[in-house]
């Protein structure tokens, strides 16, 4: 009987041995495809960090053409604050020429009336033609723009 319990503890440590082999081809299987995951996932790393560093690098590249076109759009606005100064001012001073002129005009246009007023009719001649009517006074421009804006009305009519 002795033998049989020999027989059977060596079966049982026969079954046991099998079932250690059996587990460990298993984990060195196992092992084999966590390494070749570790392969796999150490290159995704090194993929993902330099798709990364492009990232940073394109991110610091926009923020760079956003601060050009910042400072573009900066020198444009305050351009166009000088030209609407300008324009303020050449506004103004139109308005103050045409009052001017219109102030003028009105003097002149009563000194005429007063001097046709006062004058005895004149006899006019048959080969005569008839006097025109006197000039209104010319106003003596004061600024380069009152000149340029006397010119061009000059030139209109």
């Amino acid at each position: 009987m002795m033998e049989l319990l020999y027989l059977l503890l060596d079966a049982l440590l026969i079954g046991l041995l099998i079932t250690g082999i059996v587990y460990a081809v298993r984990l060195n299987r196992q092992l084999a495809q966590l390494r070749s995951s570790r392969a796999d996932m150490e290159r995704f790393v090194v993929d993902f960090s330099g798709t990364v560093a492009r990232a940073e690098t394109g991110i610091k590249g926009l923020k760079q053409a956003a601060r050009d076109c910042g400072d573009d759009l900066e020198h444009l606005i305050d351009k166009a604050h000088q030209i609407r100064d300008e324009l303020q001012f050449l506004t103004e001073s139109a308005d103050q020429i045409a009052t001017r002129l219109s102030q003028t005009a009105i003097t002149a246009t009563s000194s005429a009336a007063i001097i046709e007023e006062t004058q005895p009719p004149a006899k006019v001649k048959a080969e005569t033609p008839k006097a025109s009517a006197p000039k209104p006074a010319v106003v003596q421009p004061t600024t380069a723009a009152e000149r340029d804006l006397l010119q061009a009305l000059e030139k209109i009519g």
